[in-house]
């Protein structure tokens, strides 16, 4: 079965303007990060001011990982106009046509994203987790 490049293009760019409305949404939530003293403008109790500075956090953690994906989507998109969609960006081998119906943006093959994740996954143990 080969790929649907026009389908797969036509996936990417819904999944772009998708990323940019949400992403649109949040940024109209907290449009610049704030600190914990200008979330409590006005007589707030303690907990009030750390719930909004914890959602705020999490807003912006969301957007931070929506504009990562739309990274990975726009790159996505310029493998196809270059041709080298489908294509490993490390390795250079073909990605399985599963992986791709179901990661459109999928940039390396099964076995390169899982020594990308184990070099994060090292890093994060390495300076994430201080608390002993």
């Amino acid at each position: 079965m080969a790929l649907d490049m026009q389908q797969i293009k036509q996936r990417l760019e819904e999944k772009k303007r998708e990323l940019r409305t949400q992403m649109g949404d949040l940024d109209q939530a907290y449009p610049t990060p704030v600190d914990t003293t200008e979330i409590s403008e006005g007589p707030q109790e303690f907990e009030e001011t750390n719930v909004d500075f914890i959602e705020m956090q999490q807003e912006q953690s969301l957007l931070v990982n929506e504009q990562a994906l739309l990274t990975e989507v726009e790159a996505a998109l310029k493998r196809i106009e270059d041709g080298t969609y489908g294509r490993c960006v490390v390795c250079g081998q073909p990605i399985p046509e599963k992986r791709l119906e179901a990661l459109p943006w999928a940039a390396r093959c099964v076995k390169d994203e899982q020594a990308l994740e184990e070099r994060n996954l090292s890093k994060e143990e390495l300076y994430g987790s201080d608390t002993q």
